[in-house]
């Protein structure tokens, strides 16, 4: 308050300056110059001079304060996207994070996809359901992990017994045709689908030696197969392509 009283006061000693003294300063106008001649003479205590210099400090500080307002409410659509793009990544990260807290149930989801999906192998499936087993002993899902377990268990055990009942099944018949073979109680049909693409070393171990034999071909007489159309006993001449079997007929020969 006691700054501002002088300050007002110097401020009308200014006018009264200006005033008495037009002859030295042309002009009645307060301006830097004025201000600077009557420095020069003395005609300021040093208090009218700090609070003129605390008036121009003020003045470029508004100055400056309205350049800054005017730059931030030009960047302030900027602030606002960037302010709402990092909510948007901070919520896709507390999502990320909330699957890293609890592994568990993005794995049981995946196991869950992978048993109900019908073109899924039987060993990824036991793969996945082994390891959750494993992985999660506490888990709620446990119970249904080990479902799921079993259940693949079962159905891989069924796959194997079911291919050993099979291979079982070829070799008794591969017993039983090798039988016929050696008795040459076979038709022509059946010769040619044994027969076919075999080597002249299998040949010779299955059959015998040819009674004829050509330069791509083998000719076996006697009674091997029946005659489809005549019904009567006939031989059979493999042609080959090399040294294996390309085709297979009747002979009469």
């Amino acid at each position: 308050m006691k700054r501002q009283i002088i300050f007002f006061v110097m401020m009308e000693s200014v006018a009264f300056f200006l005033t008495v003294t037009s002859g030295h300063v042309e002009g009645s106008e307060l301006s830097p110059q004025r201000l600077n001649f009557f420095d020069k003479r003395g005609y300021f205590p040093p208090s009218f001079k700090a609070a003129v210099h605390e008036l121009v400090d003020t003045k470029q500080a508004l100055v400056q304060a309205k350049v800054d307002a005017k730059k931030f409410k030009e960047s302030l659509p900027d602030l606002q996207k960037q302010s709402s793009d990092a909510e948007v990544k901070v919520a896709s990260l507390q999502q990320e994070l909330a699957l890293y807290d609890h592994p568990e149930e993005k794995d049981f989801t995946t196991l869950q996809a992978r048993m109900n999906d019908a073109g899924a192998k039987p060993e990824e499936q036991l793969m996945l359901a082994q390891a959750y087993v494993w992985a999660y002993p506490t888990n709620p899902h446990q119970t249904e992990a080990q479902q799921y377990l079993a259940q693949v268990q079962k159905k891989i055990a069924d796959q194997q017994q079911a291919e050993k009942d099979a291979e079982a099944a070829r070799q008794t018949a591969r017993a039983k045709l090798l039988q016929r073979v050696a008795v040459r109680d076979l038709s022509l049909d059946e010769w040619k689908d044994f027969l076919r693409d075999m080597s002249q070393e299998d040949i010779l171990k299955y059959l015998g030696r040819p009674q004829t034999q050509g330069v791509d071909y083998w000719i076996f007489s006697g009674s091997w197969t029946t005659d489809p159309t005549t019904g009567q006993k006939i031989g059979l001449r493999i042609d080959f392509n090399g040294t294996r079997a390309l085709s297979v007929v009747g002979s009469s020969q």
